[in-house]
């Protein structure tokens, strides 16, 4: 289970270059996706790495391969991350956001729980939540404590916000 008394702190930076494999579990710490990324960047708090589509997925329902490349952006102290999706050789399609504790990097592996709530923004500027009765249904069969369900609404808020500001990574440049 996860310990979200204290958000995880790691000091290890990722190098350009590098493959990383992000590891998603869910809070009875159960596996959700495993993912493979290469990194752009990693300034200590935040690692920006890429996904090319078509690359394997694992999920808890099986393998998935993205018709979507991916620049991700993961902070180390949010309670989510945003990945900017784009069809191979075409503009932005979506920015799919999931609400999950900070993530912890160890090694080559990345690692965080998966909190259940989604944002999603169009580059029309629609924004939609998604996944709340999921998010409802787990914080009974997980137990959620009340700070991990306020951290988690109060991400998805955030996220939406950043988005109707048009503030980094929600711009079409």
């Amino acid at each position: 289970m996860y310990d979200s008394a204290m958000p995880p702190q790691d000091s290890t930076l990722a190098r350009p270059g590098t493959r990383i494999l992000l590891r998603a579990t869910k809070y009875d710490g159960t596996a959700h996706w495993i993912q493979p990324f290469r990194v752009r960047s990693d300034d200590g708090n935040l690692l920006v790495a890429d996904y090319r589509a078509r690359a394997p997925i694992f999920t808890s329902r099986g393998e998935f391969r993205s018709p979507y490349d991916s620049r991700v952006y993961f902070w180390r102290d949010r309670w989510y991350n945003v990945f900017r999706l784009s069809r191979p050789g075409a503009d932005i399609s979506l920015w799919y956001c999931n609400v999950t504790t900070p993530p912890l990097l160890e090694g080559c592996q990345l690692t965080y729980v998966d909190l259940d709530l989604d944002v999603a923004v169009r580059p029309d500027g629609l924004i939609q939540f998604l996944d709340e009765d999921e998010f409802e249904a787990h914080q009974r069969k997980y137990g959620y404590p009340e700070h991990v369900i306020e951290q988690a609404e109060k991400a998805a808020l955030e996220v939406a916000e950043l988005a109707r500001q048009n503030a980094f990574p929600f711009c079409l440049r």
